[in-house]
């Protein structure tokens, strides 16, 4: 792979719009991030109160309880969320990077057919491409393993229901 003007031309037309998707989709995550930590504030709130107390009754400790589930869930997500805000700087950085090693290399009347820069832009957009699919199935990956979540510990006794009903019905038909 080597550097030539419609190569350089197309990188420093193509690192721009992956840029600007990725800079809309890291600015739509503004409301999600405040939605989470509005989310968190009833139940740290209520961890608060009830610490304060020298014993707790049972209803207080279950509230105690729920209410550090939910902390702990909402952690999990803001660290979620802000690692693949750190995943989406990095890969800004390096399309930036690349731009600007594109334009340098369109400026430079005297330029080679530069390999190494061919190959990190080539990486470098690669690597866009992947981030601005990464977003969307993130989005649709989340709500699937909450809902494996909830459904799966159901799968072996809906199974043994399953069983239980078809033996149930095999007697039936053998008394008939």
């Amino acid at each position: 792979m080597k550097m030539n003007e419609a190569y350089a031309g197309a990188v420093a037309g193509l690192v721009p719009v992956v840029l600007l998707v990725i800079t809309v989709e890291i600015a739509s995550n503004r409301s999600y991030m405040r939605n989470l930590f509005a989310e968190m504030g009833r139940p740290v709130a209520l961890a608060r109160s009830l610490a304060r107390r020298e014993r707790l009754t049972r209803q207080q400790a279950n509230q105690a309880r729920q209410a550090a589930d939910a902390v702990t869930r909402g952690m999990k997500n803001v660290l979620a969320l802000l690692g693949y805000l750190l995943v989406s700087v990095i890969v800004a950085g390096a399309l930036f990077d690349a731009e600007l090693r594109v334009l340098q290399w369109l400026a430079n009347p005297e330029r080679g057919a530069d390999e190494a820069d061919a190959r990190f832009c080539f990486i470098a957009l690669a690597i866009g491409f992947a981030r601005i699919v990464m977003g969307p199935v993130l989005t649709i990956l989340s709500p699937l393993a909450e809902g494996a979540q909830r459904l799966l510990p159901g799968v072996v006794p809906l199974i043994r229901l399953s069983c239980l009903m078809a033996r149930a019905h095999e007697e039936q038909t053998d008394t008939s």
